[in-house]
């Protein structure tokens, strides 16, 4: 999955965790894979200004000084969203969310928007830079989360709903690759449905304690599911394609379910850690 997808969902799910738990000390939190590619992960928010338009000033300037920040200003719940920019499709002009997400900044637009018991909310959108491109570390992203006064998000399909979306859409996939001998991306869609399954993962990879420990079991399920089955950032799984033009438009089409099954998968896993009252 993108690198600022996940971040924004380990921000989403350990905010809600944190307004229900706040006497969970949350060890895994600051130390978490989501955070471990930025030297520097700052928060802004627009402040009033006697004259002139309002400007951003910095808020929080780590991801544990933003969670106390929430804690003490009066919000209920964290809510990530999931945009299309793509509704306008023209050939040759434009470019569709799934292409566009193999590119740097491209794709859907994901933010969060922090929603106070009395209706206000704040949304915010991440911005990342390689401020940091020498860090011997790694960490060479500076990421900054912008906010803007907003309208309260909705929390979008539930997990159920999802699930079974994210199945059918696997499974298709699934069968054209295999179909079509593409084996590493037969194998990646076979572990998602496994993951999705409750399965052992077939391509088991580490996973340190971090927010998806916290979901229910069914929700961690899709959201780890949802990662596996995210490939629109490989362009080179399904190089070397000798498609007919009917053949085009059927993984065409099956890439777009996907994408939408994948993206409403994640949605739906994360903002589940919404606890309701």
């Amino acid at each position: 999955m993108d690198g600022e997808v996940a971040q924004l969902a380990a921000l989403v799910i350990s905010a809600n965790h944190r307004l229900a738990y706040p006497g969970d000390p949350m060890p895994w939190f600051e130390d978490q894979r989501a955070f471990a590619s930025c030297g520097r992960i700052g928060f802004r928010a627009p402040t009033r200004r006697r004259f002139g338009k309002p400007r951003h000033v910095p808020v929080a300037d780590t991801p544990a000084h933003w969670l106390e920040l929430l804690t003490g200003s009066g919000v209920a719940r964290v809510v990530m969203s999931c945009t299309r920019q793509d509704d306008a499709v023209i050939p040759g002009e434009t470019l569709p969310d799934r292409i566009a997400a193999g590119f740097a900044g491209g794709g859907s637009l994901w933010t969060m928007a922090t929603e106070t018991g009395d209706g206000g909310a704040l949304c915010w959108q991440p911005g990342w830079r390689a401020a940091f491109p020498t860090a011997k570390d790694g960490r060479i992203w500076e990421a900054n989360y912008m906010a803007q006064p907003c309208t309260g998000a909705e929390a979008g399909p539930d997990v159920g709903a999802a699930t079974a979306t994210l199945q059918d859409a696997l499974s298709s996939s699934k069968s054209f690759a295999e179909k079509h001998h593409f084996s590493q991306v037969t194998e990646i869609f076979a572990s998602a449905l496994r993951l999705l399954e409750g399965g052992p993962d077939p391509l088991s990879v580490p996973r340190p304690p971090g927010p998806a420990d916290t979901l229910e079991p069914t929700a961690r399920r899709l959201l780890f599911a949802g990662q596996r089955g995210w490939t629109f950032d490989n362009l080179g799984l399904w190089k070397d394609q000798d498609f007919s033009a009917d053949l085009w438009t059927r993984y065409a089409a099956l890439s777009e379910a996907l994408y939408s099954a994948v993206t409403t998968a994640i949605t739906a896993a994360v903002n589940s850690s919404v606890k309701v009252a």
